[in-house]
């Protein structure tokens, strides 16, 4: 037998306590652990749960512990990484997930040290299909996991992602998992038991658990949260090696046991996600957390979208100019936001206070991503005009143009054309009137009269969907004019990362147009598509391609909440609302480019759950209140031209309590759904995937599962997909004649861990979803779709400049892919090295697939990468050197270096 023990703690940041409460802790947890290093050699190391912002928390409050944490990381004993924060899987983007092991590895250098070489996850609530991908990019030996798995899969594993890899995967023990030893043998958290009764803990432990772990190599996992080792763990240590002297004894950080143990006895592969509900005692899975705190994971999405596919690519094309002054900024944001990524906080399973201080900041990240992108459009302004920022006039009506003649300039941050109608604010200088102006017989509202030309010198027919005079906004940093805003919706082709201009002049004619994508009082077309509206509150959608129907859309389902951020759980009795006492319908906009309707649904419900006490104090039970509140959905639908993709926002004016609700799309196809996960899109089965198995288990399973991005259904004529834009994040398909999907909006709970009952969590007043309907054919894949998905997160920066301002100049693409392979990212690289950018991409199709790169300016060196972005090969450019042929398998993440 050999014993290998792991000495660590498992350290949630923050939780059921708020950060500084916890930070105390770790405080004496660290005292200890450098005391215990220093005074007790045969104690030969401490694990700090994988994480490395604990030494951020600490050198905050003790910047002289620094030396001594940097000699115990860089002499071995004490490990960190390699994640800067242990994340949820499914409730961040991929490219966070990059992030957070580039951000771990980066403050583990600081003291001295590579990242602990493990992928552990000890503590996480399932596990998506392509983490294996992701740790052997990072050079990680192998992974430790707990939650997911069914208590029958052995300690031992392999685990394959999507794309092939496969990685050692250690199974820590299903009861106590990770807290096994610190539970079964030491008692608890921070017990140090004397030694007759350590002893017989041990032996009890180790009769217990040997018929999982097997004869050979047993693990004793120390490392329950927030717990601190043993007072004397050499003798601890002693007394395990008397108890089994026939042993060998190993102080492991798993290294040694990937090294020994993986031979070729381990023949299970286990393949994809790891969602299994727990079938014992403990186990648990825990997939509530995906649906709880609608309004944290929104901000989140918000703030990965705008860093992702706006900021990055921004600054990507300045550092390969060489400029690399904002990197440092760039990577505090990211720094800041991984911060929020910690499983317990992006879960929405804390108390109310770390959710309140998560959005505060949320709110600073967005900020900092938005004075980055209002630095990039003044750059722009510069490149054009040649006047520097601070030489630019402080005269409003400088901004005026006489002659009514302005280029508007839109910038496409991603690397491919986007050709889509969509809506832009242009900001007319109010310092005085448009040149020209039109307005009905007697003047009764005075409009700007404009017409927009392309590139090429094409109209491009527009939409005024609203006039704001006199609005605030900013010119320079610290300089605010007033401007007439416009919003205006247009369609026109967006060059791949880059500007598109178009020529704003004015009018020889009357802008006006009769026309109008109605065709009655409850109908619309564009071609494509016919919307029929109901006086209920649904609405029919034909695709006219292909003669399919899909029925009674907007349906929603209220159901009761008894449960918490961890988990949803129903009442006995499974009581649900269904219908709506009132609907209405109006067009919010109508036109030949953009028709829009909002439908008004009101519900009522019982207020709220009460539980209720009778006589004697004693506790009687839960029913629903006989008040009723009311909850108003608001749900906007938008018609485009000649577009197959229906828009979709849904506005919840929540005054009830104890609920959750769900959209219901009806699809009519039948059979299994397909699901956005990271780095890849999944199919699913219909309803749930172990069938009734789990009726009399100890965990059930739900149908709704983690998705991102986007869920649908497809058939040999083609299909739907929801893409969703931000705070969506558990969908299923329910196995039915209707074909349907439901989607989980918000989940309405009071309960939070040791409280008495919060109300936050119940998120009362307004909540704003944004999500689109792709109808497609036979002939669209999910490569299709997912770059519909980015199209959709993306922003696009306007401004308005005087056309006589502008020097001669031509717009150009700064990087462009072509091919079939999904973009990922386009960044500045993580050494800030000027003239170094990295493109990341990922085949989202099962079957191998070519593509290429091409960039505006010449390459003087191009390598593939790992995802750590540690070179692997070079590649040569083509076309003189502005071109890289790129190749990938089935499911592959390709990471590109380009060196300018």
């Amino acid at each position: 037998m050999r014993f290998y023990y792991f000495s660590a703690t498992h350290w949630d940041r923050e939780w059921y306590q708020p950060r500084q409460v916890y930070r105390k802790r770790l405080l004496t947890l660290t005292r200890r652990v450098l005391d215990l290093l220093e005074q007790q050699p045969e104690y030969r190391h401490f694990i700090f749960d994988g994480q490395t912002v604990v030494l951020d928390d600490i050198a905050e409050v003790h910047p002289e512990w620094k030396p001594r944490l940097t000699a115990a990381i860089s002499g071995g004993r004490l490990k960190v990484g390699p994640w800067y924060v242990m994340p949820d899987e499914f409730l961040v983007s991929g490219e966070a997930l990059i992030r957070n092991l580039q951000i771990g590895r980066a403050v583990a250098e600081e003291y001295g040290s590579a990242p602990w070489p493990v992928g552990y996850v000890c503590d996480i609530f399932g596990h998506m299909a392509q983490l294996p991908q992701l740790f052997a990019g990072f050079g990680l030996k192998g992974a430790v996991v707990w939650r997911g798995l069914a208590s029958t899969e052995p300690a031992r594993f392999l685990w394959e992602s999507p794309d092939g890899t496969r990685i050692r995967t250690i199974h820590l023990m299903p009861r106590n998992g990770y807290g096994q030893f610190t539970l079964d043998v030491r008692g608890g958290t921070d017990r140090s038991p004397e030694e007759r009764e350590f002893r017989e803990r041990l032996r009890q432990c180790v009769e217990q658990d040997t018929a999982y772990w097997g004869k050979e190599a047993f693990l004793l996992s120390d490392g329950l949260d927030h717990s601190c080792p043993p007072e004397d763990p050499v003798q601890m240590l002693r007394w395990i090696a008397e108890e089994y002297p026939d042993a060998e004894f190993v102080q492991t950080d798993y290294l040694d046991l990937f090294e020994r143990e993986f031979g070729p006895e381990v023949s299970t592969v286990l393949r994809g996600e790891l969602l299994h509900p727990a079938d014992i005692n403990g186990n648990w899975q825990i997939s509530g957390t995906v649906s709880s705190r609608s309004d944290v994971k929104r901000a989140n999405d918000l703030c990965s979208n705008r860093l992702e596919l706006l900021v990055e690519p921004l600054l990507a094309e300045r550092a390969a100019a060489g400029e690399t002054g904002d990197l440092g900024l760039l990577h505090y944001l990211w720094k800041e936001l991984v911060k929020n990524h910690a499983h317990d906080s992006i879960c929405g399973c804390s108390i109310d206070s770390v959710h309140r201080r998560m959005l505060g900041r949320f709110g600073e990240v967005f900020d900092g991503a938005r004075a980055i992108v209002d630095d990039q459009i003044q750059l722009d302004r510069e490149r054009l005009t040649g006047v520097r920022l601070e030489k630019q006039s402080g005269d409003p009506a400088d901004e005026v143009a006489p002659d009514g003649r302005y280029l508007l300039r839109l910038r496409n941050p991603l690397p491919f054309d986007v050709d889509r109608t969509a809506e832009y604010e242009i900001r007319f200088p109010a310092a005085a009137p448009y040149v020209k102006r039109q307005a009905e017989p007697f003047g009764y509202e005075f409009v700007n009269s404009f017409q927009l030309r392309d590139e090429a010198g094409e109209l491009v027919p527009y939409q005024i969907v609203s006039i704001r005079r006199n609005q605030m906004r900013q010119f320079q940093w610290n300089v605010f004019r007033r401007y007439d805003v416009y919003r205006v919706t247009f369609r026109t082709k967006l060059r791949a990362a880059g500007w598109t201009t178009l020529r704003l002049e004015p009018s020889p004619e009357f802008v006006r147009s009769y026309r109008t994508m109605r065709t009655s009082q409850r109908s619309a077309t564009n071609g494509i598509l016919q919307l029929d509206f109901h006086p209920e509150g649904t609405f029919d959608v034909i695709d006219l391609r292909s003669g399919r129907s899909f029925r009674n859309w907007n349906e929603f389902r209220f159901d009761r909440e008894i449960g918490d951020g961890w988990n949803h759980v129903e009442p006995v009795g499974s009581a649900a609302l269904l219908c709506s006492s009132a609907s209405s319908l109006r067009v919010t906009l109508d036109g030949p480019e953009r028709t829009m309707f909002e439908i008004t649904r009101r519900y009522h419900l019982p207020a709220s759950l009460r539980y209720e006490g009778g006589l004697g104090e004693n506790y009687v039970g839960i029913r629903e209140a006989e008040e009723s509140a009311e909850v108003i959905l608001h749900t906007t639908v938008t018609l485009d031209r000649d577009s197959d993709q229906l828009g979709l926002r849904f506005a919840v004016e929540n005054h009830a309590e104890d609920f959750r609700l769900q959209l219901i799309a009806p699809t009519g196809i039948p059979g299994n759904c397909f699901a956005g996960q990271n780095f890849a899109i999944l199919n699913r089965k219909a309803g749930r995937e172990l069938g009734d198995a789990t009726e009399g288990g100890f965990e059930r399973e739900f149908i709704e599962k983690n998705v991102s991005g986007l869920i649908g259904k497809r058939d040999a004529s083609g299909g739907v997909a929801l893409l969703f834009a931000a705070g969506i994040h558990e969908a299923g398909a329910i196995d039915n004649a209707a074909g349907e999907l439901v989607v989980t909006l918000l989940r309405a709970f009071r309960r939070t861990v040791n409280t008495d009952g919060e109300m936050e969590g119940q998120q009362s007043g307004r909540s704003e979803f944004l999500c689109d309907a792709r109808f497609f054919g036979a002939g669209t894949d999910d490569a299709e779709l997912w770059k519909a998905v980015q199209i959709l997160r993306a922003e696009t920066p306007v401004h308005l400049l005087k056309a006589e301002e502008a020097r001669p100049f031509a717009d150009e693409s700064f990087c462009r892919i072509d091919g079939k392979l999904n973009f990922s990212a386009l960044k500045p690289a993580a050494d800030r090295e000027p003239g170094s950018v990295v493109l990341r991409l990922v085949n989202l199709l099962p079957e191998p697939r070519r593509g290429s790169v091409t960039v505006a300016k010449k390459l003087r060196a191009a390598e593939f990468c790992r995802l750590d972005e540690t070179p692997v090969k070079g590649v040569e450019a083509t076309d003189g050197g502005h071109t890289v042929p790129v190749e990938a398998s089935p499911w592959e993440i390709v990471t590109l270096r380009l060196r300018f």
